[in-house]
């Protein structure tokens, strides 16, 4: 998926955060400041991460408002027919945008902010799949106890995910202990494997409900 992330100057250091933040998550952002080239003439380039963009992230500021670039990238976008997701800083959609739901968006709070951009993201089906992929990998590459509860909390039943995907969550269930023998995780575990349970045989739950997998810390 390709993401245009849209900016005034003033906050070209938190849109940075955003960018590497979302990028670890598969949203593959462009961002003019740091994607440019130099001595690369940058309307063109901008007009052309504007028309390989799936989605459109308008941060919202009173700069955004009065910059030029700004309101013709989103005017651009609006008539392409970009998915687009205004991302309130300091203020609110205006214009051909102010209909659209936004995410509310804390300059203190980065990852809890970008953690809202990914999960309205990753619930609209046009966009999803990648996003879903990548949740799926940081989930496999839980290398803790603690991640793998913390990660099964966040992702299992907040998605709804294909039959491959189902299939390769339960894969890493299966093969990574530190998600399978971690009793934080059981709950968001055992309600995932209900929600799915056409892909989880009684071998499989009675084997997780084991003292070789999440019962090994339980008495």
């Amino acid at each position: 998926m390709n993401t245009f992330i849209s900016y005034a100057s003033d906050i070209k250091v938190t849109a940075g955060k955003i960018k590497k933040y979302l990028d670890s998550f598969g949203f593959n952002c462009f961002l003019a400041h740091e994607d440019i080239l130099p001595q690369t003439v940058w309307p063109e380039e901008i007009v052309k991460a504007l028309k390989r963009c799936d989605l459109f992230l308008p941060l919202l500021t009173p700069k955004f408002i009065d910059s030029y670039y700004c309101q013709q990238e989103t005017g651009f976008a609006y008539c392409k027919g970009t998915e687009i997701l205004p991302i309130m800083i300091s203020m609110e959609p205006m214009g051909m945008i102010a209909d659209l739901q936004a995410v509310k968006f804390n300059k203190e709070e980065i990852e809890t902010s970008c953690w809202k951009i990914i999960k309205h993201v990753g619930n609209n089906k046009k966009l999803s799949e990648p996003i879903l992929d990548a949740l799926i990998a940081w989930f496999g590459e839980s290398s803790s106890y603690d991640s793998a509860a913390k990660r099964a909390d966040s992702i299992l039943n907040e998605f709804e995910f294909s039959r491959r995907q189902v299939r390769q969550i339960k894969l890493h269930i299966k093969e990574n202990s530190q998600i399978h023998k971690t009793k934080e995780a059981r709950n968001s575990i055992f309600k995932f494997m209900d929600k799915y349970n056409t892909y989880f045989n009684d071998e499989f739950k009675n084997w997780y409900d084991s003292k070789r997998a999440s019962r090994m810390w339980m008495r």
